[in-house]
This record gives C-alpha cells, structure tokens and sequence, in this order.
C-alpha cells in the first residue's frame, strides 16, 4: 500500500474545482491536504474531493475533511465529497463525521449541487 498521498486535477465547473486524492489519507499527509486546498480556500471557491482512490481514512484524514469544510464555509465557498471508496465511507460513517461533509456519489452530482 502507498504511503503517500496524491492529488490529480480533475477540472470543475464555474467557481468550483475536483480533485482526486489517491492513496492515504492520515496523520503525515492531512497537512498535505489542507495546504493542496489553500488557493481555493482563499478565494472563495467551492471544490470537490473525490475519494475513490483513497485507500485508508484515518481519523486525522477525517478531521481533515472537517477542517477544510468549515474553512471554506468561512470563506465563502463550499466543500463537497464525491465517490468516497468504501473504505473512506466506512472511516467517514464510524467517525460520524458524514453528519457534517456533504457526500454525493459522483463528482458530476457535486458540481451540480454546488452550483444551485
């Protein structure tokens, strides 16, 4: 299993971008996340995470996921998950953190709802 973290430009829509992460999202590589998001955090922009690559959640991953969506709630934008591996779902369901990240099962549906 990789232990790096991976992020693949997948375009967007309007104001609103997709990334895709790919391999592990913990402890080392959640810093890693914040900083990749930075630049749309700031400028008010809404993105999609997809997270159908992403091999292990932890719960540092997750607070992660927390961390960027009540920042670009701050900043005027919005944070959406798309097509999170099952692995990353159950990681997302037992932390109970899908209470707060919104999740949609394909990027296409994010867009669209970001967009509304």
């Amino acid at each position: 299993m990789s232990e790096e973290l991976v992020f693949e430009d997948m375009g967007g829509s309007g104001r609103a971008e997709v990334i895709r992460l790919r391999g592990r999202l913990d402890a080392r590589t959640a810093p890693l996340l914040i900083e990749r998001c930075a630049n749309a955090r700031d400028a008010g922009r809404n993105l999609v995470l997809n997270l159908r690559d992403v091999q292990l959640l932890s719960s540092s991953g997750a607070g992660s996921l927390l961390t960027l969506t009540e920042e670009f709630r701050e900043h005027g934008g919005c944070l959406s998950v798309a097509e999170a591996s099952p692995t990353a779902r159950v990681a997302i369901e037992l932390l109970n953190v899908d209470e707060f990240l919104t999740l949609y099962d394909t990027d296409a549906e994010a867009l669209s709802a970001q967009a509304a």
